[in-house]
């Protein structure tokens, strides 16, 4: 049976490589691959052909998303946007989720993008090598020796994971055995770090995040890991941390990541895009997808997204401001230097701090307005995400024998980088993918929260009696947000915010007309499954 071919053809094409653009392409797919790829005249059209006529579009390969934080609302984001796969950097859970996710999309059950992913990360001891705790108690992955260590890679491997992540306090040792077990099962590894420069001698494949070589321009250790802690344990904020990077001290850090080929991704537009000269035009499009109702987005989504505005702007004081604004820079400093160096610039959304796969598209804004050439750019987002996860051979580029992922925009972004979201159609594995919001239910829903969600609760008053009302209910914990909703036996309660560490709720008498132990609990809105551990309500006979 013969394979569909399908043909994209009439579009200005950038192929991912950095080699000029092509006028007029020619994209000749044969089932989930490139056939051959050229300019019209020289390439010939099978006959029978489906055509795609991308005449005044800019064709570029299928944006991959180099650190992600999958929920099961992304999928029709990142299509929408153009992204067909995304390396799945978790945070809180070792893989079934993300397998299954991985699994159904593969199998066209899930709309979503390819998944490459990593599991948990792996850390060493909380209180020993992890001296705040605040990596360990997400349920990181502690590991003690070599052989711990190499055990839980090839565990990974048998989970279907790509890639390993490392948080900043495995100890150098234990990340070099990490790093040569990967490898010698094909694996890539990515880590968080405290010293970028160690890091790269252990033998990983990314550094992630622009604190992690922040830190590491910060010669006095003791200072480098107080700053860690505080950043960590809240004391001092992210987009204020920047100011204390040592730029003096950036050259080291990027000569070592450079002559090793170590990628690295900023992921500075979850914090600091409120700064950017294009924040006008982020806002704009954040505001489009946000109202629109068959983007099904969870509340938090519009919160954390407006947050990360109203903190710089309307909540920090001058003298904040003026921090965060010095951080901002030196982050621009070392992205300019480290890609001028011929550093592997990756980039990634990096959510729930704002919009997923939106993000990536503003960091790719952000990596151009502090100087990397626009070609670059798209090759952050594509290409080079590839190479840092040894996914090259197949994916990244658009050439001949590469699984064909295609994102077609309306604009040139060479002139404008911003025109990388302005995307008109997406094809993945050779075909054209609808990439429309359509309230989109994900069968497998996530079991933890898009936010943080306080696992502890406290309330006041602990006894009520029959029909007594309305009474306001005072629920206390921490990371408070406003789309928390108290529950009384699983039914919401009318909820204020009052602050990150306290919520006000309003039982009507109905709601306790019989004498029992209720159970109160606090979910985040538009999410299903996550759930606070419960505090009890005891409600007597009434007198």
């Amino acid at each position: 049976m013969q394979e569909r071919v399908l043909v994209v053809q009439g579009g200005k094409l950038i192929d991912g490589t950095g080699r000029p653009p092509i006028e007029n392409s020619v994209i000749v797919i044969e089932g989930k691959r490139f056939k051959s790829v050229g300019r019209s005249g020289e390439v010939p059209i099978p006959t029978g052909a489906e055509i795609v006529d991308a005449r005044g579009k800019t064709v570029m390969p299928g944006f991959i998303d180099g650190h992600g934080h999958l929920e099961d609302f992304h999928g029709e984001l990142y299509l929408h946007l153009g992204i067909t796969t995304c390396a799945q950097i978790e945070i809180y859970q070792d893989g079934p989720w993300s397998r299954a996710q991985m699994e159904g999309t593969n199998l066209g059950k899930i709309r979503g993008p390819r998944i490459w992913m990593s599991g948990i990360a792996m850390g060493g001891q909380r209180g020993l090598h992890d001296a705040f705790g605040s990596r360990t108690a997400r349920g990181n992955r502690v590991v003690t020796t070599e052989d711990e260590a190499r055990a839980v890679v090839r565990g990974k491997k048998e989970r279907g994971c790509d890639i390993v992540k490392l948080n900043e306090y495995l100890p150098f040792e234990l990340a070099k055995a990490t790093c040569d077990e990967a490898h010698r099962l094909g694996m890539a590894v990515a880590a968080h770090s405290l010293d970028a420069i160690e890091s790269v001698k252990a033998g990983v494949d990314a550094i992630e995040h622009i604190w992690s070589v922040g830190y590491s321009s910060i010669l006095y250790a003791p200072a480098r890991r107080k700053l860690a802690e505080d950043r960590l344990g809240g004391k001092i904020e992210q987009e204020l941390a920047g100011a204390y990077y040592q730029t003096e001290n950036f050259g080291a850090v990027i000569e070592a990541m450079v002559n090793n080929n170590v990628a690295w991704t900023p992921t500075i537009a979850k914090w600091l895009r409120p700064l950017s000269p294009s924040a006008a035009r982020f806002r704009a499009r954040e505001n489009e997808i946000l109202n629109n109702p068959k983007a099904n987005l969870p509340a938090a989504v519009r919160v954390v997204t407006d947050n990360a505005y109203d903190k710089l702007h309307k909540r920090y004081t001058p003298e904040q401001l003026d921090l965060a604004k010095m951080g901002y820079d030196k982050a621009n400093d070392f992205i300019g230097r480290f890609v001028e160096a011929g550093g592997l610039l990756k980039e990634g959304s990096d959510p729930p701090r704002g919009m997923a796969a939106l993000l990536m598209h503003e960091a790719l804004v952000m990596d151009v307005e502090a100087g990397v050439p626009p070609m670059q750019a798209i090759q952050a987002a594509t290409l080079n995400v590839a190479k840092t996860f040894k996914k090259d051979k197949d994916y990244g580029s658009v050439e001949p024998g590469k699984v064909a992922d295609l994102s077609i925009v309306e604009g040139d972004p060479l002139a404008d980088i911003w025109m990388t979201q302005n995307v008109k159609m997406v094809v993945m594995d050779g075909k054209v993918i609808d990439i429309a919001f359509s309230n989109y239910q994900n069968p497998i829903p996530s079991f933890y929260s898009n936010q943080s969600l306080p696992p502890d609760i406290r309330i006041a008053p602990l006894f009520l009696r029959e029909g007594d009302g309305p009474t306001t209910l005072h629920v206390a914990g921490q990371e408070m947000w406003p789309f928390h909703r108290v529950m009384l036996n699983g039914k919401p309660l009318p909820t204020t915010f009052i602050s990150k560490n306290k919520l006000e709720a309003v039982i009507p008498p109905q709601a306790v007309a019989k004498a029992g132990t209720y159970f109160v609990t606090i979910k985040s809105e538009g999410e299903p499954l996550p759930e606070s551990n419960r505090a009890h309500l005891t409600v007597g006979f009434k007198q």
